[in-house]
């Protein structure tokens, strides 16, 4: 597996176990603070992840 070092973008997934996302950059303006920090972050760009999350659907991703 290659993990990537760039810094996360602003429009990175962030993905809660119960299936809830939001965006990396709701998440840096603490729009989610009342959530647990026990969270995945998924680059956008990895459409494989996103759908194997089940979240395909709500990217666009065919």
């Amino acid at each position: 597996m290659t993990y990537s070092t760039k810094p996360y973008h602003p429009d990175d997934i962030v993905v809660w176990s119960d299936g809830f996302w939001a965006t990396v950059e709701e998440i840096y303006r603490g729009d989610f603070s009342h959530r647990s920090d026990d969270y995945e972050i998924v680059r956008l760009e990895d459409h494989a992840r996103l759908k194997a999350l089940g979240l395909a659907e709500d990217f666009d991703i065919p």
